[in-house]
């Protein structure tokens, strides 16, 4: 499995994540029910409450700091009974597609590993790994 320690290496270029991304807040009982963490396709993902939990075009789950989602998403339609609502993203991304297994190391320390095929997107200081098929469910090139 490949180690990516030097992003500036990849060819990257320029997206723009089209698909809605569902989400609620998370509360101090999700924070007691998960334990304080995620379940992502990548790792687990700590959380706090306050912060969202997303969810994307195949139900995929991870959660997103509030101030990132205050920042970078934009909510379309009204909040359900649950808390549920539709976002769209604001800005664009920069991603490349690895062809080989990886990991590759958050700001946090945490590893998390992608398949053969799949994207890292760059947004900012953060790092995230996309699956290939969700990628070109989400995205559009920018």
């Amino acid at each position: 499995m490949k180690l990516i320690e030097d992003i500036s290496q990849l060819k990257f270029s320029f997206y723009h994540k089209v698909a809605l991304t569902r989400a609620r807040p998370l509360t101090e009982a999700d924070y007691q029910e998960r334990g304080g963490k995620i379940e992502t396709m990548e790792g687990p993902q700590a959380f706090k409450p306050g912060d969202f939990l997303s969810r994307g075009v195949e139900n995929e789950e991870w959660p997103t700091r509030a101030e990132k989602m205050l920042n970078s998403k934009e909510r379309v339609g009204e909040s359900d009974a649950e808390g549920w609502a539709d976002y769209i993203t604001k800005g664009t991304v920069q991603a490349a597609q690895i062809f080989e297994p990886f990991q590759v190391k958050r700001s946090n320390g945490e590893m998390y590993t992608g398949k053969a095929g799949d994207y890292l997107v760059v947004e900012g200081n953060s790092k995230r790994i996309v699956d290939q098929n969700i990628f070109r469910k989400s995205y559009e090139p920018a």
